[in-house]
This record gives structure tokens, C-alpha cells and sequence, in this order.
């Protein structure tokens, strides 16, 4: 069954540094400008601002840090870190810049560095739920599903509304077997978010894990009504389909997946080979 980290439409917190007074002058203005531009959506314009900003005082570290969050925007993630760590070298204490490090590191997926960053944060603001939560999700992503549960618990006691949190603990609930406490967090990120497909469709593999296909299947029924071009829960309703011997509904599913996603054909046309052979119920 396929399941995805991090897959709420939020993306990855960020900290941008809002205006205030940090510097003068023209550093000021530019650095204002920049903020504007980015909260408007237009990154590049926001790159040259900052740029200015720092060109008129050198040693604006937030200035780095709000010019490699909009590197990070436009998907120049190396140039992002660059400017992160010429932040965090002028700010020890800027942790806003060392969390946005880690995001970006986690991004490239070289999640060991990102803990490393989110370690240093911790320490610095140990009551923080989003680094407590971005830690979690980088844990799961190296399979320390004892600690990324840790700091999901960790992240819930101070954003209880969260349903990312819940939906990841699932995750890493069903990662170590205990499929019935996975079921119960992605319960409440249902309740929390009602509309995300993916809760639903990790939820019913929980539910086949345990054989509770009928179960199962009125969750994929209902991920399917939310996201309907989502060809793997149609992958994961079709095996369960198979398994309760309904071979022609799952024929239905595995075609519809290879509609939507072609390159499945290879691994689903040995499955529809199999349930045409297979005896009707």
C-alpha cells in the first residue's frame, strides 16, 4: 500500500522576517520592499530587493534569510542555503534561519542534516510545535519511527488542531505494526481536515492490515471522491477488491490507475492477467 509523508496542501513552514526597524536607511526600504514583493508572490523581485538590502549593509543576516527563502520559492534550494548559512554565521541565535536551513535541507532530502539544524532550534526554543513537527517528519523519513512519534507527541501539546501531526504519527504507527493506534490518529486527522484525500487512503491500508477490507474499502471510496486522479488509491482499492474476490471490480481499478498513471502498466497487467483467470463470486 503507498503512502506519503508531509502531504496536507500547507508546505513546508517557513520564517519570514517581517519589517521592523533593523537597519537604516536605504538597507531599510530595500529590505521593507523585499517582504512586500515576496508576501506578493513574486520571488524574483524579491531576490534583487534583498539583494539590495544586503548590499547596503553586509551584515543583514535577516536579509540572508528572507533572500533564501525566496531562492527556496523559485526551487534554487542550494542558493537558499547559502544564503541560511551566511545568516547563521553573522546570527548564531537566528534561529529562524537555522530552521529554515533545515527545511531546505529536508527538501533536498539529506535529512540528517536537516535533524541537525532542528536540534540546534530545539535548543534554543524547546516549546516550539512546527520544529518539533518538521524534526518528526525528517525522523520518519530516516525510520526512527520511535522518535518521530516523540516529537509529533511533542508538537501535538502545543498544536493540538494540527492535523499534519496526527496524519504523520499514523504514519509512523503503522510503520511499527501498531496499526490500530494509526488508524485512531488518521481518525483524527479526518476529523480535522475533512477534505484530505490522503488520510483517508492511509487509513483504509491500516484497516486492510488488519483485514478489515469492508472498512477499507469505504475509505478508499471516499478518497477516491476526493481526489479522483489519484491513480494509487485506485492500485490500493484494486488489491483489496482482489482479496474479497471481486475480480472485475478490481479489473475496473487497475485499468483506471494505468489511465492515470501509464507507467504503472508493467507492474498492474500481471494482476489484471491474474484476476481474469481468476474464479467469478
Amino acid at each position: 500500500m503507498n503512502s506519503h509523508i508531509q502531504r496536507f496542501g500547507r508546505s513546508l513552514a517557513i520564517l519570514l522576517l517581517v519589517p521592523s526597524l533593523l537597519f537604516a536607511g536605504e538597507a531599510q526600504n530595500a529590505f521593507n520592499e523585499g517582504v512586500k514583493l515576496y508576501k506578493g508572490g513574486k520571488y524574483k523581485e524579491a531576490v534583487t530587493a534583498f539583494s539590495r538590502a544586503i548590499k547596503a549593509e553586509p551584515k543583514a543576516g535577516e536579509a540572508y534569510n528572507n533572500r533564501g527563502l525566496a531562492y527556496f520559492k523559485l526551487g534554487q534550494i542550494d542558493s537558499a542555503i547559502k544564503d541560511y548559512d551566511e545568516a547563521v554565521t553573522l546570527d548564531a541565535k537566528l534561529t529562524d534561519a537555522r530552521f529554515n536551513r533545515g527545511n531546505a535541507f529536508y527538501q533536498k532530502k539529506e535529512y540528517e542534516r536537516a535533524i541537525q539544524d532542528y536540534d540546534e532550534v530545539i535548543k534554543q526554543e524547546p516549546k516550539t510545535a512546527k520544529v518539533y513537527r518538521q524534526r518528526g517528519l525528517a525522523l520518519l523519513s530516516v525510520k526512527q519511527f520511535d522518535k518521530a512519534i516523540q516529537d509529533f507527541n511533542q508538537a501535538q501539546k502545543t498544536d493540538p488542531k494540527d492535523p499534519e501531526i496526527y496524519y504523520n504519527r499514523g504514519l509512523a504507527y503503522r510503520r511499527l505494526g501498531k496499526n490500530e493506534q494509526a488508524i485512531e490518529d488518521y481518525s483524527e486527522a479526518i476529523k480535522l481536515d475533512p477534505k484530505n484525500a490522503e488520510s483517508y487512503n492511509n487509513r483504509a491500508n491500516a484497516y486492510s492490515l488488519l483485514g478489515k477490507y469492508d472498512d477499507a474499502v469505504k475509505d478508499y471510496d471516499e478518497a477516491i471522491k476526493l481526489d479522483g486522479k489519484n491513480a494509487r488509491i485506485y492500485v490500493n482499492r484494486g488489491v483489496i477488491k482482489a482479496r474479497q474476490g471481486k475480480g472485475e471490480d478490481a479489473q475496473k481499478d487497475f485499468r483506471k490507475a494505468i489511465e492515470l498513471e501509464p507507467a504503472l502498466k508493467d507492474k498492474l497487467d500481471p494482476l489484471l492477467i491474474e484476476q481474469k483467470a481468476a474464479p467469478k463470486k
